[in-house]
């Protein structure tokens, strides 16, 4: 008998984790946001403002103005797959074939990519279009008859949830619906809050886990009873509970790293977190700052000027050394920056102010 078992994500699996979620706990995959245009209105949906209803694509937190910036995102997080998601991929065909054209013939057929998408108003003739482009695994949220069309074609198909607080019935019964049809999996994920949907979960008599920032008390437990159920009752069906911990502490935070050890300058540290670690002085004239630093004897690649920011940045050490002698003139602090296409600085130490 399948046991249950604990993922090094710290989730739970039955069975074989599908290939997607394998790659997205190591933080090797991109995510490819293709459109935030949606048919559907899920009350649960945690999609910001910023891309709710909005046509543009993103890879990761790079907007997609032209097909190089799709690769080189790519290239700069060092993913070996991508996940499809938005709004509606299905909602632009045509744009979301030629995205996984473009990548796997950039980084070629290993690449995984994996989707997913409501499955409501979906053709088998999209599901074409999207097979043969290179798809290799399909996640389908509301429509578990198009997991049978999908299984047709070869795929990797199973359905994505979220593990709805006293809603083991309704999965129990999507459990056994999958394992009838063949499907290669199940992802239950944990509810969670974010900024659009904290008003109607709320409403609906949700609370927050204590000590989470964003799980929803309860749906945590009705995932393991699920996979509990499965563990009895399903033979072939492989289900894995993605927890709102697993998204936070190790997808992202080991997606970070990836892209900050290819990013980082040569007086950048990378931390634990996957942030940038550098010193930085403040000021209008950067080039005053220039000359105390080529006074000191601090070589060029050891520094940048950074003029949006009215900042040079530097190492943490010549930060240090130099917070006692420019305090009064320049402020001077560490600074620890989110590495992404646009960076921003999540944490700030001040030394001489």
């Amino acid at each position: 008998m399948r046991k249950i078992k604990l993922t090094k994500g710290k989730s739970l699996a039955l069975g074989k984790l599908p290939e997607g979620c394998r790659l997205c706990m190591e933080g090797k995959k991109s995510v490819l946001f293709m459109t935030g245009k949606c048919r559907q209105e899920c009350f649960y949906c945690t999609i910001s403002r910023k891309r709710w209803q909005k046509s543009g694509s993103w890879i990761n937190e790079q907007p997609i103005k032209k097909d190089s910036d799709l690769v080189r995102e790519a290239e700069l997080s060092d993913s070996r797959g991508a996940g499809i998601t938005g709004g509606e991929p299905f909602l632009v065909p045509n744009k979301t074939a030629h995205y996984i054209k473009i990548l796997k013939e950039n980084f070629g057929n290993n690449f995984h990519i994996h989707l997913y998408t409501s499955g409501i108003g979906v053709s088998e003739k999209q599901l074409e279009k999207i097979y043969s482009a290179g798809l290799d695994e399909i996640r389908i949220h509301k429509n578990p008859e198009l997991v049978k069309t999908a299984l047709k074609f070869g795929w990797d198909a199973g359905m994505e949830v979220p593990a709805m607080p006293k809603d083991f019935a309704a999965l129990k019964r999507t459990v056994d619906f999958l394992e009838n049809a063949g499907a290669k999996f199940l992802n239950i994920n944990e509810l969670e809050f974010s900024e659009r949907n904290v008003e109607p979960l709320q409403r609906l008599g949700f609370f927050q886990v204590l000590g989470s920032m964003t799980a929803v008390k309860g749906s945590g437990k009705t995932a393991e009873k699920v996979l509990e159920y499965a563990e009895k009752n399903a033979k072939s069906l492989n289900l894995h509970f993605c927890t709102a911990a697993l998204k936070m502490d190790c997808q992202l935070r080991n997606r970070l790293r990836r892209r900050a050890r290819n990013t980082r300058k040569e007086f950048e540290a990378v931390t634990e977190d996957g942030f940038l670690l550098k010193g930085v002085i403040f000021g209008k004239n950067l080039d005053e700052i220039r000359s105390e630093l080529m006074r000191n004897n601090v070589p060029e690649k050891m520094f940048f000027m950074s003029e949006e920011k009215n900042r040079i940045e530097t190492s943490v050490a010549v930060a240090k050394k130099l917070s006692g002698m420019l305090k009064g003139r320049f402020k001077c602090a560490i600074v620890e920056e989110y590495p992404t296409a646009e960076p921003w600085d999540f944490e700030l130490t001040p030394l001489n102010y």
